[in-house]
């Protein structure tokens, strides 16, 4: 009896021993289209976003982590615009700032289903009449993505990530195409 206890023993600790745990790095860059329902002449829906990504992946379908980055959301431009102060020139434009906490899973080995929330930082800048003004807000948000990955070799792979990123205080949401590079920082 004794020996079969240590044998069971010893199997479970060579089981937990023998698996892997992995924190990667992400790095992705691309293009994003705002999309709205304001319909405004001079209103410029396209820009680029960076994200970086730090993920926890124990050796099962599931991973956790933290994400950051820049959204460049949408810029407007009108010259000569009547106001009752008079005739003038309207810069405009919106950037984004979030802090994610990150779920993903892989239904593939090359691809993971992605979805985070929490808080945006918005940064809103205007130059009318000469005045250049600028504020920030913070808002909550979410995004839910798809990755697909082809590895390079056993730590670093490349790949590409279609996201959906939705922020509450503006009402109004993104659709961006990235660039990824992953590289495994750390294995254990």
């Amino acid at each position: 009896m004794q020996n079969r206890i240590l044998l069971i023993c010893l199997l479970i600790f060579s089981v937990a021993s023998a698996q892997t745990y992995q924190l990667n790095g992400y790095v992705g860059v691309g293009y994003a289209r705002f999309l709205t329902n304001m319909d405004l002449d001079g209103l410029n829906q396209n820009g680029y976003n960076f994200n970086i990504r730090l993920m926890w992946q124990p050796e099962h379908l599931l991973s956790v982590g933290l994400e950051s980055g820049y959204h460049y959301l949408y810029s407007y431009e009108a010259n000569l615009v009547d106001t009752e102060f008079g005739a003038t020139n309207v810069n405009s434009s919106l950037t984004a700032v979030p802090l994610f906490f990150v779920a993903a899973m892989k239904i593939l080995p090359s691809v993971e289903l992605l979805a985070g929330i929490g808080p945006t930082f918005l940064n809103t800048y205007f130059d009318s009449y000469g005045v250049k003004t600028e504020s920030n807000q913070i808002s909550t948000s979410y995004f839910v993505a798809g990755r697909y990955e082809y590895p390079l070799d056993e730590s670093l792979a490349i790949g590409g990530e279609l996201s959906y990123y939705r922020i509450n205080k503006i009402e109004d949401s993104t659709l961006s195409l990235r660039f990824i590079l992953s590289y495994r920082l750390l294995s254990y």
